[in-house]
């Protein structure tokens, strides 16, 4: 797989340091990258790393030691994400895992639609070749994912005002059911960019559109506060009316 040389930099970098550190037997890469869909400092590295037993809190440690030392020395690391899933502990798709996102280190699920994207796109940095290792995820376990996403995450999301008022949520909110569309009447996992295009699908108005389209080729956007309260109005309804709809469809 060909990928930018930043990435392939911190990639090796990142594969090399945390084998010995976390008992790591295979690292894939997904997301994006994977899909052929990446930007460079937009979209996100997604990693999951496979580990021979749970990590005990002196490895956590040292993984946000290494997380931190590899921000400070590759700008590419700034967008590093991984999960870190115990072998014995594939089989349980809801099960939390240690997991580095923002900056931090926490505990989130492996999920199926992580799962499915990375059994149909991913690839290895090393270890055995993915379907190997991953449990397969079927059709109709792929699109019970996607409601899983939508009524467990995306529904309370809707309950928490201030993150409307946030750029990332309001991207994420917009491609997430845009993709989950495809996902649940396609059987598909289609990229931000195709996603991106069938925002018109469902009534977003053009300047929010625009506002989207610019972040993602790293342009400057900008609002006003109550442009931010008009639209965080606007998002919320909408995305709150597409899952409406997405949860009623019936495709098993």
């Amino acid at each position: 797989m060909d990928v930018p040389p930043e990435v392939a930099e911190v990639l090796a970098a990142f594969g090399s340091a945390v084998r010995p550190i976390a008992g790591v037997v295979a690292l894939y890469v997904g997301g994006s990258l994977a899909t052929k869909d990446y930007r460079a400092g937009v979209s996100d590295l997604d990693l999951v790393a496979l580990v021979d037993g749970p990590l005990n809190d002196q490895q956590r440690q040292q993984l946000r030691e290494l997380h931190r030392t590899l921000i400070a020395e590759y700008r590419a690391a700034d967008k590093l994400h991984c999960v870190y899933v115990p072998v014995g502990e594939l089989a349980d798709v809801t099960a939390a895992h240690v997991t580095w996102a923002a900056k931090m280190l926490f505990q989130r699920s492996f999920s199926g639609i992580a799962r499915a994207e990375l059994l149909r796109h991913g690839f290895a940095v090393f270890g055995p070749p993915i379907s190997a290792t991953i449990p397969p995820v079927s059709s109709a376990e792929l699109r019970e994912a996607v409601r899983r996403d939508l009524r467990n995450y995306w529904i309370p999301a809707l309950r928490r005002p201030s993150i409307w008022f946030q750029d990332s949520y309001i991207d994420l909110s917009l491609f997430t059911v845009a993709r989950a569309e495809v996902t649940l009447i396609e059987d598909r996992l289609p990229t931000k960019s195709e996603a991106l295009q069938r925002f018109e699908r469902f009534a977003a108005p053009a300047a929010l559109i625009d506002q989207v389209r610019r972040r993602r080729d790293r342009q400057p956007t900008t609002i006003s506060f109550i442009g931010r309260i008009r639209r965080a109005v606007v998002v919320r309804r909408l995305v709150a009316e597409r899952i409406q709809y997405l949860l009623a469809l019936t495709t098993d």
